[in-house]
């Protein structure tokens, strides 16, 4: 579906979050309300538009901001992980360099696969507590783009003078157009290079907000799920649903304590996050028994399993097959690692730590997040959590 520019900026000009039509219901509608709240309470304007598709056009955005006005922070993000945005302050530099290097810091802060709606929330979160770089990781200031050309009285002048001028213009604007896309392309670089030379304090502040906003979204979605699992309780079930409530239930409160408790690191919350799509699976089961006899229609709409490569990349979409333990065996991937598997690329694996998790000893390691072996609540159970 093509976006039209202008119906989009005219949508902005009564409520500053558009969400195409055939997006609207699955982004977590928790998050976005958060969102709104927060630019509600920023001192300037911040346009969200949320679009169908899987790679964001920053011509269209471009296009949206100058039907709109041209004043303000536009983001666009998708149902997936991607989000871009365009930033213009007439006149206002310092909040110009200010919302251009909380961007930046955002960008230091998300992994690739984390959804669109973190991102944003994110991202927000900077621009309503705005943060500063060390010197080092600051570099040199650039000025920001949008400044006039200035106007020449041409009382008393002569032809060849007009000429010039025209030139100069000419050039100015050459020169312009060079500088700004240079200027992207080295603090695209340097993003990539102060990637890997943080100092250990900011890796520190940086690990502390991504668990932050993963306890944000997995917060989000527990209410719903604990909700339903009360709801069943009173219900007169038959042993098979009663016992899978149960489960749904101890995967709940498994999860619960692993997001209560403070230490908990990355790859503990990614864990919480598979306990609470598994209990929602339970729960989806039984509410699919109950309202229609099984089929492959009532499957198909149950909660898929999250990534076993990195459950922060999202659903799985396929299955493939890895060796755990010298034996072959398939494991739910989303579309991005299914993609570097056929391509024989580097998997992109959460880490534990300092290495990818699959190399360590710990029950997401031992199960691959309940993809293999014993039930993962189980085997939680073993290690007293």
């Amino acid at each position: 579906m093509t976006v039209d520019a202008e119906q989009v900026a005219k949508a902005l000009q009564t409520d500053p979050v558009y969400i195409e039509e055939s997006l609207a219901g699955s982004l977590n509608p928790a998050l976005m309300d958060k969102a709104e709240a927060t630019m509600g309470n920023l001192d300037y304007d911040v346009y969200v538009i949320a679009v169908d598709q899987d790679f964001l056009d920053s011509d269209l955005l471009e296009q949206i901001k100058v039907f709109n006005g041209g004043e303000g922070v536009y983001v666009m993000i998708n149902g997936g992980s991607a989000l871009t945005v365009d930033q213009h302050f007439e006149d206002q530099h310092e909040l110009q360099m200010q919302v251009m290097e909380q961007l930046s810091i955002a960008r230091d802060e998300w992994n690739v696969g984390t959804p669109s709606t973190t991102k944003l929330n994110t991202l927000l979160d900077l621009y309503a507590d705005p943060q500063t770089k060390t010197e080092e990781e600051a570099g040199t200031a650039q000025e920001a783009s949008g400044s006039e050309v200035q106007t020449v009285d041409d009382s008393g002048s002569f032809a060849p003078m007009f000429l010039g001028i025209a030139v100069l213009v000419l050039a100015i604007v050459i020169a312009g157009i060079w500088f700004t896309r240079s200027w992207r392309q080295r603090s695209t670089k340097k993003r990539l290079r102060m990637k890997y030379q943080l100092p250990d304090r900011l890796l520190e502040r940086v690990d502390s907000l991504q668990r932050r906003s993963l306890r944000e979204t997995i917060n989000a979605d527990t209410t719903e799920i604990a909700d339903e699992i009360d709801r069943l309780q009173t219900q007169n079930l038959d042993a098979p649903d009663s016992e899978k409530v149960e489960r749904s239930l101890d995967a709940y409160q498994i999860a619960r304590r692993i997001v209560d408790d403070e230490d908990s690191e990355r790859i503990d919350l990614a864990g919480a996050m598979v306990l609470l799509r598994q209990a929602g699976r339970e729960i989806a089961e039984v509410g699919a028994g109950r309202t229609k006899k099984a089929g492959s229609r009532g499957r198909s709409k149950l909660p898929q399993s999250l990534c076993t490569i990195n459950p922060l990349h999202g659903e799985a979409q396929s299955t493939t097959r890895l060796d755990a333990d010298g034996t072959g065996v398939r494991v739910p991937v989303c579309r991005s690692c299914q993609n570097d598997r056929q391509a024989a690329n580097q998997l992109q694996w959460i880490f534990d730590g300092d290495r990818p998790y699959v190399e360590g000893d710990s029950v997401w390691a031992q199960t691959l997040f309940g993809a293999i072996g014993s039930d993962l609540v189980t085997a939680l159970h073993r290690q007293g959590r």
